[in-house]
């Protein structure tokens, strides 16, 4: 059963209504009665208000997230540039083998922050794990990425002592 609504609560209530349907249809607050108001639809209320404290907060932008998160993806692509260079090759037949991973630099970066908990971030991006193949190890260097295997990984970070945790 939900709680008893105050007669402060139902002002407010009134208020938020009356201010939604008039920011929703164009007309003036003042023009509005609180009556029309309550029976607008309650999504155009809900649409003009903006989060307020005790909300959860979501997006790139909480504790500076996307600045963490674009600092991981640097790390990955240097990562990139470092698998490449030390791929460890087994003989194979006629010649040599390699694998290693590469990491994809299209993601989604996203964070969340709710009163009362850690704020938790979330990046999610590719890793690609390719094959090169050849006489030897130059030749397999020049010739094209075979792909093996693609697999979504998702890392979850918080946010704990000033700063993104990992």
């Amino acid at each position: 059963m939900p709680p008893a609504v105050s007669a402060s609560g139902r002002r407010v209530t009134a208020l938020v209504a009356t201010l939604g349907f008039a920011l929703a249809t164009g007309q003036p607050a003042g023009a509005v009665d609180a009556g029309t108001a309550a029976a607008a639809s309650v999504t155009a209320a809900a649409a003009a208000v903006p989060l307020v404290a005790g909300d959860p907060a979501a997006g790139e932008d909480v504790r500076e997230f996307h600045a963490f998160c674009a600092a991981w993806m640097a790390k990955l692509q240097e990562r990139n540039v470092y698998n490449a260079a030390h791929i460890v090759w087994t003989k194979s037949g006629p010649g040599v083998v390699g694998d290693y991973i590469r990491y994809g630099s299209e993601r989604t970066c996203t964070a969340r922050e709710e009163p009362g908990k850690d704020p938790i971030g979330k990046i999610t991006y590719r890793e690609i794990k390719y094959r090169k193949e050849g006489p030897t190890e130059s030749a397999a260097m020049e010739a094209a990425d075979t792909i093996l295997e693609q697999t979504e990984v998702t890392e979850i970070f918080r946010y704990a002592k000033g700063r993104w945790q990992y």
